[in-house]
């Protein structure tokens, strides 16, 4: 599938099932690629799938962590937030005034919405670019869950 920035991702529902099965699916894609990962699927108030590959860094946990921190504060994936914040020639600390301790504007989270209730979770990878952090999940998930 070719590299596509998407701002979200809608579903009729959303359950701790359906983010498990989610979670597995990217999981199992990035073994099938031999690609080393992360993987972070949180509701909105608590983390209901996390998965960190063999031999990555510590900071992985801190790189999801980012990376939900500003999809979930814009409610876009944090690739379209990247690209509008170049676009638009601003930064996170200037115009948003946003710790980059915190936030992050790369690859790698994107919202999940329920049609009749708004944002309730967030997937996040980090382990390979950005831009493909964000592609594996459309990768997983399409046709299963999108």
């Amino acid at each position: 599938m070719e590299n596509k920035t998407i701002r979200k991702i809608e579903l009729e529902k959303f359950t701790n099932t359906i983010g498990l099965e989610m979670g597995m699916a990217i999981v199992n894609l990035a073994k099938e690629r031999n690609q080393n990962i992360a993987v972070q699927i949180e509701r909105l108030n608590h983390t209901i799938f996390l998965f960190v590959g063999d031999g990555l860094p510590k900071d992985k946990h801190n790189w999801l962590k980012r990376k939900a921190n500003i999809t979930k504060h814009f409610e876009e994936s944090s690739l379209s937030i990247k690209e509008d914040l170049a676009n638009g020639n601003m930064t996170l600390g200037k115009t948003f005034a946003l710790d980059e301790n915190e936030y992050v504007a790369k690859g790698g989270a994107i919202p999940i919405f329920v049609k009749t209730a708004g944002m309730v979770a967030v997937v996040s990878v980090s382990g390979l670019k950005d831009v493909d952090d964000h592609q594996i999940i459309l990768d997983a998930l399409t046709g299963k869950f999108i």
